[in-house]
């Protein structure tokens, strides 16, 4: 019952997440409005581990642990808010739907899941169709848009890569342990950027920018990177970004409507492609055995040579 619970907060959160962070760059530029968020959710993150009665573990493992996550939050968070202002922040979660099928083919390379079955890798080569369809539209409407996609998959990269490296150290740590550990890692690394970029704080505040920020730094950051440790300790990583199949639906209903945001109708067909694929990757199991079956009655050789090399790596 907490990893259901834990698991529908994680879809809501992020769901609002990409309205939250359009509406938090009111009033401030990209890297102001994230490294605000990472500092104060760093800050707040040690009364919250004092609380739970738990204490920052320095060993070698929780620091690759922490290093693992902050690609997931310095990486992905840099991108995404980077290139946020120029697509609508629906699209933003759709492209967020490739990280279950990216991480299950890190998985599969690294950790060594068998997750990436044949049809899972056909949803993966579908899934980038519609991605490719997505971008077509988006820069012959906006020639910013190349920004907002392209800091969204880099996104999309690090968050996936992140999920994989923090599941391969595996240091058995508290999610809020992993959390504050990481958040400050990634701040030390914010803190390192801040001479590219500069911090900038308006005179004038913007009440709904800061409103957002406020609501990123305590459901977005904390809670939500609580919950989403937590079950990623609890289920394969593949399964766990596998919220991103609801995500953005629930994202593009808020953007509509929070921001009035519409989506001309490639862009929704290459949405819709995309969600379908990740649909085909969730539920895999029925269409591969009749594959299989397929392929084990038209090619017996094969099968059995497949089933071979299954039964030698494992």
């Amino acid at each position: 019952m907490k990893i259901i619970v834990a698991y529908l907060l994680v879809v809501l959160i992020w769901s609002t997440t990409p309205v939250a962070i359009q509406f938090s760059q009111n009033g401030l530029d990209f890297f102001t409005a994230v490294s605000l968020r990472m500092w104060v959710s760093a800050l707040l993150s040690l009364p919250l581990v004092w609380l739970m009665r738990q204490r920052l573990v320095f060993n070698k493992q929780a620091l690759q642990s922490y290093l693992g996550g902050s690609l997931g939050i310095y990486g992905a968070m840099m991108s995404v808010y980077w290139g946020a202002a120029h697509i609508p922040s629906g699209l933003i979660s759709v492209i967020y739907g490739l990280s279950p099928m990216l991480s299950g083919a890190l998985a599969y390379v690294v950790l060594r899941e068998r997750e990436l079955t044949p049809v899972r890798s056909f949803a993966l080569v579908m899934a980038l169709a519609g991605l490719a369809l997505v971008v077509s539209a988006r820069i012959s409407m906006d020639g910013l848009a190349w920004r907002g996609i392209v800091g969204s998959v880099v996104s999309v990269l690090c968050f996936a890569g992140s999920a994989v490296w923090v599941k391969q150290v595996g240091a058995g740590i508290h999610p809020m342990v992993q959390t504050s550990g990481t958040l400050w890692v990634s701040g030390l690394l914010y803190l390192c950027t801040v001479p590219f970029f500069g911090v900038h704080i308006p005179q004038e505040k913007d009440v709904i920018s800061f409103a957002a920020l406020g609501y990123l730094i305590t459901c977005g950051s904390l809670l939500a990177f609580v919950l989403y440790f937590y079950i990623l300790r609890q289920l394969p990583t593949s399964r766990v970004t596998l919220i991103t199949l609801v995500a953005p639906v629930l994202a593009i209903f808020w953007g509509y409507l929070l921001r009035g945001e519409r989506l001309q109708w490639e862009s929704f067909a290459g949405a819709a492609i995309l969600l379908a694929s990740l649909a085909v990757y969730q539920w895999h199991r029925s269409p591969d055995r009749w594959l299989r079956a397929l392929v084990a009655g038209r090619y017996p050789a094969v099968t059995k040579s497949v089933q071979k090399s299954e039964r030698q790596s494992s």
